[in-house]
């Protein structure tokens, strides 16, 4: 998987508004990252972005909703998307507030399913 991360982790980089990204598995470890030069918080990042996604779908399972597939936390500044591939991975991507995020978001999803297809 390492391979095939790191061409993930380009695609997903070269999504316009994407400011830093990780493919994460649903344990929290990073699978592949870009974060800027000098971050040391990325694997703080995926872990609790493997707990958010396990809330979610906690939540939903709670009210009988089927499990997300995307979950967005929106702050002043940025947004946080984290996109399910699978039962195994997330990929995870901070938004700068200036981006088009419906379309981040639809370009995101396409990567996931990409990556939910060759995992398979």
């Amino acid at each position: 998987m390492e391979e095939s991360a790191r061409k993930y982790i380009d695609e997903i980089q070269s999504v316009v508004g994407v400011t830093a990204c990780a493919l994460v598995s649903s344990e929290g470890r990073i699978l592949g990252k870009h974060f800027p030069e000098g971050d040391i918080t990325s694997s703080l990042f995926a872990a609790m972005c493997a707990t958010v996604l396990a809330s979610a779908e906690a939540a939903c399972g709670s009210v009988d909703v089927e499990r997300p597939t995307l979950v967005t936390v929106a702050s002043a500044d940025a947004t946080v998307l984290i996109v399910s591939v699978g039962e195994a991975t997330l990929i995870t991507a901070v938004i700068d507030r200036s981006a088009d995020l419906p379309a981040v978001q639809r370009q995101l999803l396409d990567i996931a399913a990409r990556i939910g297809e060759e995992e398979a």
